[in-house]
């Protein structure tokens, strides 16, 4: 009775973040082919039709999922820049690592669908890495230059920068026991602080 009276008190907005959560946690944990009609509706407790009314069809769904997602994550990374003081060289590097960490312990079902895309993701998945990538990207080159003006090719080194920060924050989610965040960050620490001793 009161699961019935909290369905019809429920606002399309609440509906619809509850069905994208339900797809967030199939496609986690057994990728998107296994997010069918039936049982997104199932799991979210609506039918087939509200599923399409909010969403018009499953590819919509889908779309609207990475969408959601990576908006939270862009929100959440910018917020936790523009926190830091980026007059201090090694915050640039050091401190935007720290940012992305903080993320994945809070999401990392999100993270996953970013680092580890699943079978059968949607071309709007890839196309949002894409995107976001360039920005991070960018967003090294920047520091980059400001912090060591000197680096040859600031764009390629840029690009090296996020592959590897890329594949530490894989192993963190792979294998959060070896890969800690304190060991992580003292690599991290150890590599900056060896680039800017050889500028003194």
């Amino acid at each position: 009775m009161s699961s019935a009276v909290t369905r019809k008190r429920m606002t399309g907005q609440d509906r619809r973040e509850q069905i994208l959560d339900v797809l967030l946690t199939i496609v986690d944990a057994e990728g998107f082919h296994a997010a069918t009609p039936n049982r997104v509706a199932e799991e979210a407790g609506v039918t087939r039709p509200v599923l399409y009314q909010q969403f018009g069809d499953m590819a919509g769904l889908y779309v609207a999922l990475v969408d959601r997602e990576f908006a939270r994550a862009g929100e959440q990374f910018a917020a936790g820049v523009a926190a830091l003081d980026l007059s201090d060289p090694s915050t640039v590097f050091v401190g935007t690592f720290r940012v992305a960490l903080d993320s994945l312990a809070t999401s990392r079902a999100t993270w996953r669908l970013f680092l580890f895309p699943p079978q059968g993701a949607p071309p709007a998945l890839h196309a949002r890495l894409e995107e976001s990538e360039a920005v991070v990207r960018a967003f090294l080159r920047r520091g980059l230059e400001s912090v060591f003006p000197s680096t040859p090719d600031p764009e390629m080194v840029a690009r090296l920068l996020h592959a590897s920060g890329r594949e530490l924050l894989r192993m963190r989610l792979e294998d959060p026991a070896e890969a800690t965040e304190e060991r992580l960050i003292a690599l991290v620490e150890h590599q900056v602080g060896l680039r800017l001793a050889a500028l003194d």
